[in-house]
C-alpha cells in the first residue's frame, strides 16, 4: 500500500439531488472516494493510502428541506443493519435546522406524525448563525432547512433512514421511500435539542475553526483534515483557496499560513496521538 507522507488536496465530488447539492470532500467510501491530488500519489484513491482516514466530510447547500432522518448508533445498528453515524454540523451562512425532537415525543407521537403529515410540530428548529456547530448524534431526528449552507463532518457512513419527506414526490412523480420501522429503532429518545458551540470534540474526531494569520505548524499526531472556508491559505507550501480540502497525514510536519483566512480543522480520533498547532490564530 503506497504511503502517503506529504500534505495533499482532496478533488471533491459533487452530487445533485432533490433538495439542492452535496459535495463529498474528503472520502474513503468506496462508491465515492476522494483522490489525491499532488504529489507522487496524484491520481490514487485516498482509500488507497496508507493513512487510514476514515470520516467522510461534506458541503451540503439546500435549496429545500432534506428529508426528516435518522442514522444508527453502534449499538442500534446491530438492529437496524447499515453503518452506525454520527456527524457535525458547522454553519456556513445563517439559516434554519431542525435538530432533535421536543420534549415528551414518542414513538406513537412519530408514527402518528407521519401519517398525518404534521411531523414540523414534533421537531426542535434553531435559527442558526453562520460558525455555529451542532453536534448530531447517531439516534437525533434531524433535517436541514431550506436556503442552508453548511459544512458537515461524519463517520464514514452513508446509512441514512428517511422518517419523513414533507410529503412531497421525487422526479419520478411518486414519494419517495420512508423507512418507518427501522428509523424508530434508531431512535433515541434521551437525546436532547443540540446546543450552539464553536468546536466540536467526540469519539471519532474533534473540530475547530482557526483564523490563520500568520504562520502555524501542525505536528502531525493525527491525521488533520483542513477546510479553507474563507480566504487562502498555504499549508506546507501548496496554496489552497476557499473551498480546497488539504489532508496533513498523521506524522506529517507542515507550515499553515495565511492573512484573515478561516480554516476548518477536523483531528481524527485513532490511539493516543493528537494533532498539536501553534502559531497565531
Amino acid at each position: 500500500m503506497p504511503e502517503l507522507n506529504y500534505p495533499t488536496a482532496l478533488e471533491p465530488s459533487c452530487r445533485t439531488h432533490i433538495w439542492g447539492r452535496e459535495t463529498w470532500v474528503a472520502s474513503v467510501r468506496p462508491e465515492r472516494p476522494s483522490v489525491i491530488a499532488d504529489g507522487a500519489l496524484a491520481g490514487t484513491p485516498l482509500a488507497s493510502s496508507n493513512t487510514g482516514f476514515r470520516l467522510l466530510a461534506k458541503v451540503i447547500e439546500s435549496d429545500d428541506r432534506l428529508s426528516v432522518q435518522v442514522h444508527p448508533n453502534e449499538r442500534t445498528c446491530v438492529a437496524t443493519g447499515g453503518e452506525p453515524k454520527s456527524e457535525m454540523w458547522c454553519m456556513l451562512d445563517d439559516g434554519p435546522i431542525f435538530a432533535g425532537l421536543r420534549y415528551g415525543v414518542g414513538p406513537n407521537d412519530v408514527r402518528r406524525a407521519v401519517r398525518d403529515g404534521s411531523f414540523e410540530d414534533l421537531l426542535e428548529r434553531i435559527d442558526a448563525k453562520a460558525g455555529d456547530v451542532f453536534m448530531v448524534p447517531g439516534g437525533l431526528v434531524h433535517s436541514i432547512g431550506a436556503g442552508v449552507r453548511l459544512y458537515e463532518v461524519q463517520q464514514s457512513s452513508d446509512t441514512t433512514f428517511r422518517l419523513f419527506d414533507w410529503n412531497r414526490v421525487g422526479t419520478d412523480g411518486r414519494p419517495r421511500a420512508l423507512h418507518v420501522d427501522k428509523s424508530l429503532m434508531a431512535i433515541d429518545y434521551t437525546l436532547t435539542p443540540p446546543v450552539a458551540a464553536k468546536s466540536a470534540d467526540c469519539d471519532y474526531f474533534s473540530f475547530r475553526q482557526l483564523l490563520v494569520d500568520g504562520t502555524a505548524y501542525i505536528d502531525g499526531g493525527a491525521d488533520t483534515l483542513l477546510f479553507v472556508a474563507r480566504g487562502s491559505v498555504s499549508v506546507g507550501g501548496l496554496p489552497a483557496a476557499e473551498g480546497a480540502s488539504v489532508l496533513v497525514p498523521r506524522g506529517c510536519r507542515a507550515e499553515v499560513s495565511g492573512s484573515g483566512a478561516l480554516v476548518f480543522e477536523t483531528r481524527e480520533r485513532r490511539n493516543a496521538g493528537d494533532v498539536t498547532m501553534t502559531g497565531h490564530f
